[in-house]
């Protein structure tokens, strides 16, 4: 049991820094929430994930990994960044913060239909 959470967490941080490293790659500079590209790229990563997670185990699961990928994020972003991004370390991580609304509205709306289809699988195994 320990290890599935486990697993979780580390695909979580995986996640999260991948998602920072091929926006940046994509936009070419460090920084990814300057533009709105870059921001689209790195949500969809986190997004496509979280909801992946969601489908495949429960919501509980996807809420473990969108912090994980949070930490991920902002992990890679301190180490790897600049001294300037250091410095802005912590307006970094509220605005990330706030930021992760997205990924877990595509998280929980995954949780939810898939909890809506394993009732109706149920509801219908019990008819004659």
């Amino acid at each position: 049991m320990a290890f599935k959470h486990l697993r979780t967490v580390a695909s979580g941080v995986a996640i999260g820094a991948a998602s920072w490293f091929f926006a940046s790659v994509v936009s070419g500079e460090f920084e990814v929430y300057d533009s709105s590209m870059e921001l689209a790229v790195n949500h969809s990563i986190l997004s496509v994930s979280a909801t992946l997670v969601a489908m495949r185990y429960r919501a509980s699961a996807a809420l473990l990994f969108i912090v994980s990928a949070y930490f991920g994020l902002n992990g890679f972003a301190y180490v790897m960044g600049s001294s300037e991004s250091r410095v802005l370390v912590g307006l970094g991580a509220m605005v990330s913060g706030l930021l992760f609304l997205i990924p877990v509205v595509a998280a929980l709306g995954a949780a939810t239909v898939r909890t809506l289809l394993r009732t109706r699988a149920r509801s219908q195994s019990c008819l004659p």
